[in-house]
């Protein structure tokens, strides 16, 4: 049986946070995996792709939300693997 670990992905918090636009993440995967990490209004409306592709085991992967021109608010950042999800959030202010 697997682990409840297996597949897992880690998202760290968005820094910095709030932003006036750019925010970084660190993203990481437990074993090697495609990962889609993407970036939702307050409506549920994704409204940027951050990263969709594979990712390698044990490697710290920097994810940058840029957020120049969004309305400000609070926005959720999903990555989404193989057998794992994970969500953060992070404010847009003006």
């Amino acid at each position: 049986a697997a682990s409840a670990s297996a597949g897992g992905v880690g998202l760290s918090v968005p820094v910095p946070n709030p932003t006036a636009g750019r925010s970084e993440l660190v993203l990481t995967v437990d074993v090697a995996q495609r990962v889609r990490v993407s970036a939702y209004d307050a409506l549920g409306r994704e409204v940027a792709v951050l990263h969709d592709g594979p990712l390698a085991a044990g490697v710290a992967h920097r994810v940058v939300l840029e957020g120049e021109g969004w309305p400000p608010g609070l926005y959720a950042v999903r990555s989404v693997g193989a057998g794992a999800s994970s969500v953060r959030t992070v404010t847009i202010r003006r």
